[in-house]
C-alpha cells in the first residue's frame, strides 16, 4: 500500500496537470510543454524514501551528460563499472570513483561499442586494475581501437556476456545476463538491441541495468525468460528514456517502484521523450534523471531502496 503522503502529493501532482492541459483547451499545448509539465509533475510526486541499512548494494548512476556510466559498489566492496560514458567523461567518473574510494574495478561492462557508452572506457582501463571486462560478441568493427588496445596492453580477461548466464561478481549478490539473448543474428546495425543488460539482485531488492535495449531487444527477453527473471525495484530506462524502449509490456513484466534515465541536459534527442514520462506518470513510479538531477544514487539493502540524487 503507498503512504498517504505520496498519495497525497500524487494528488497535487494530478491537478497541477489538469489546470496546466485546462488552460490552453483552446489552443494545442507545444510538445515541450507537455512535457515539461509531466516532467514536474513527477517530480512532485516522488516519495520520500526510507534511509537504507547497512550494508547495501550502492548503485550510483554518473551524470556524464548524453551517455551512460554507472557504478555498482556490494555489500562487501566489490566494484563494477557499467559503460563509462561518451568522450571526455572520464573526470567525472574519476571523481566519483574517487569518492568512493575506489582504485580498482573488479568488473568493468561495455554495454555496446557506441561512443557514448564506450567514450571514456580507453581511459578507465587504463587508469585503474580491471579484473573483467564483459562485452557483447565481436562482429565487425565491434569495438574502438583505443579500447582494444587498453585491453591488451593491459592484459584484461575478455568475457562476451551471453542471455541466461550468471556473472561472477561478489557473493552477496546475483548478477544475471539477460541480453544479448542467444540465437539470434549479430548484425552491426543491431547494435543498441545487443547491448548486455544486467539483472543485478540483492536479499529481496533488484535493479536492471537496460544499456541501449530497445523493443526488439525486450520483446526478446519477454519470449526467452519468465517475468520473475525481469522483475527489478529500480529500472535504468533503456536508450536514455527513448520512447524506442521501454515498451509497455516489458515494463509491466520488470514493475518497478523506480526508473531513472541518464541522459545530457538540452540533448539534441529530446531524451526522455514525452511517451516514456506518460508511462512513468500513469504508473506512479518515482523517476529520477541526470539531466535534472545531477548523479543519482540508489540504496539497496535487501528489503527497501532508497534514493540519494546528488
Amino acid at each position: 500500500m503507498r503512504s498517504l503522503p505520496r498519495f497525497f502529493a500524487l494528488f497535487l501532482a494530478l491537478c497541477l496537470l489538469s489546470a496546466l492541459v485546462c488552460s490552453c483547451a483552446d489552443t494545442p499545448e507545444p510538445a515541450d510543454a507537455e512535457k515539461t509539465a509531466l516532467r514536474e509533475a513527477l517530480n512532485a510526486a516522488r516519495p520520500e524514501t526510507p534511509a537504507a541499512g547497512s550494508p547495501s548494494l550502492d548503485v550510483i548512476v554518473i551524470d556524464v551528460g548524453q551517455g551512460d556510466s554507472i557504478l555498482l559498489i556490494s555489500p562487501e566492496g566489490k566494484t563494477m563499472l557499467v559503460d563509462a560514458g561518451p568522450p571526455g567523461a572520464f573526470d567525472r567518473i574519476r571523481e566519483t570513483l574517487d569518492a568512493h574510494h575506489v582504485d580498482s574495478l573488479d568488473v568493468v561492462v561495455a554495454t555496446h561499442p557506441h561512443e557514448d557508452h564506450i567514450g571514456s572506457m580507453a581511459d578507465v582501463l587504463n587508469a585503474y586494475p580491471v579484473g573483467t571486462f564483459v562485452t557483447i560478441p565481436p562482429t565487425r568493427e565491434i569495438r574502438a581501437n583505443a579500447v582494444d588496445a587498453a585491453l591488451s596492453e593491459n592484459r584484461c580477461a575478455v568475457v562476451y556476456a551471453e542471455g541466461g548466464t550468471t556473472l561472477p561478481w561478489a557473493e552477496s549478490c546475483t548478477v544475471t545476463v539477460l541480453n544479448p539473448v542467444p540465437g539470434y543474428a549479430a548484425e552491426p546495425e543491431d547494435l543498441n538491441d545487443r547491448s548486455v543488460v544486467l539483472h543485478v539482485r540483492y536479499g529481496d531488492t533488484a535493479i536492471l541495468l537496460t544499456g541501449d535495449a530497445e523493443e526488439l531487444a525486450e520483446k526478446r527477453m519477454l519470449d526467452t525468460f519468465p517475468r520473475s527473471m525481469l522483475r527489478a525495484d529500480v529500472l535504468k530506462l533503456g536508450h536514455h528514456g527513448s520512447s524506442s524502449s521501454t515498451g509497455f509490456s516489458f515494463f509491466l513484466a520488470v514493475d518497478p517502484d523506480f526508473a531513472v534515465a541518464s541522459c545530457g541536459a538540452g540533448n539534441d534527442y529530446g531524451h526522455p521523450h514525452k511517451d516514456t514520462l506518460s508511462l512513468l506518470y500513469d504508473t506512479h513510479t518515482a523517476f529520477y534523471s541526470t539531466d535534472t538531477d545531477g548523479t543519482v544514487t540508489f540504496r539497496l539493502d535487501g528489503k527497501t531502496v532508497s534514493v540519494d540524487p546528488s
